[in-house]
């Protein structure tokens, strides 16, 4: 009973705890339990994380048994490590190309995102069990321009390469798009284009067969917040691409803002699902589109235990 609650929350008054928990999370006892009945709450959320829970519709992904992988069947390969020219790397993607592997991210002498800041790159001939020497794949060095990340994609036969230009950290200035050349074995610059996008993962081929980039926007040259996703409708990496924006913009439901909204699709049938982290809140969303990207659903909470990664 709310009454009960009251007392053990320390309220001589059933009212005024009512007056006070919907001055807080902006609806009265009843109405919240039964808006939370279904709300996945996960062992790391705060107090703020729950009420922001709770104001999104919450979807399951996760079945009543789960499957524990044995760790120890797991082989991890150290592709690049830090050194004394590069400190710090980040954000790295890898793509099978022809039986090669192709990893590539952003490197940094000292920190993230300052200085010198190329995208570097290694190949693997056996499966990743070795890889090639480090390889500088695009670069500034005035430093006026900072590079991150990349993301792969395969379309009639060719392996492509997008990167990001930034006037700033997180501050989308363009998007750039490299082809590997089969006969020198060297990534090609192929055009720039004014696109305040920021890349997340790796092209994705829609049932449609057009192609999706997930990532989020923002003005030129500003930060981006907002999630959305780049759509080529002739299915070709090197053509034109449209942006739709999944959100109207990057506000939460209680008001906050996304912060670093990672985001990765999956596709399962004609449904794509759209996974996005939040750095300020912990409460993990996915949104969802079942017309190849046109539209998209309201944001949802979800039951897998993600907060500071992509799906």
């Amino acid at each position: 009973k709310i009454s009960d609650i009251a007392s053990e929350c320390g309220f001589n008054s059933s009212s005024y705890f009512t007056e006070q928990f919907t001055k807080l999370t902006g609806m009265p006892p009843k109405e919240f339990r039964k808006q939370t009945e279904k709300v996945c709450v996960h062992d790391f959320y705060t107090y703020e994380d729950i009420l922001l829970a709770a104001k999104y519709e919450s979807v399951s992904f996760l079945a009543d048994t789960m499957e524990i992988l044995d760790n120890e069947a797991v082989e991890s390969v150290a592709v690049c490590e830090p050194d004394d020219q590069f400190g710090f790397l980040h954000e790295a993607a890898v793509i099978e190309y022809e039986g090669v592997l192709y990893a590539s991210w952003y490197h940094n002498p000292k920190a993230e995102l300052q200085g010198y800041t190329p995208i570097c790159g290694k190949r693997s001939f056996d499966g990743g069990k070795t890889w090639t020497e480090l390889e500088v794949l695009a670069e500034d060095p005035t430093e006026k321009i900072l590079y991150c990340p990349p993301v792969y994609g395969i379309c009639d036969g060719r392996l492509y390469m997008f990167v990001n230009q930034m006037v700033a950290p997180d501050h989308m200035h363009a998007l750039d798009l490299y082809v590997l050349n089969p006969e020198s074995g060297k990534f090609e610059f192929l055009w720039s284009r004014p696109i305040p996008f920021k890349l997340n993962t790796n092209v994705v081929k829609l049932p449609n067969g057009k192609l999706m980039l997930p990532g989020r926007v923002a003005e030129l040259d500003c930060f981006p917040n907002t999630p959305a996703v780049m759509i080529s409708d002739s299915g070709k990496i090197d053509a034109e691409w449209r942006l739709v924006k999944v959100a109207e913009n990057g506000d939460l439901a209680d008001g906050t803002r996304l912060v670093h909204p990672e985001l990765s699709a999956i596709c399962h049938g004609d449904v794509i699902y759209l996974f996005s982290r939040n750095d300020l809140r912990n409460v993990p969303l996915v949104y969802v589109s079942k017309d190849q990207g046109e539209t998209w659903s309201p944001a949802m909470s979800l039951d897998i235990p993600y907060r500071s990664s992509k799906i």
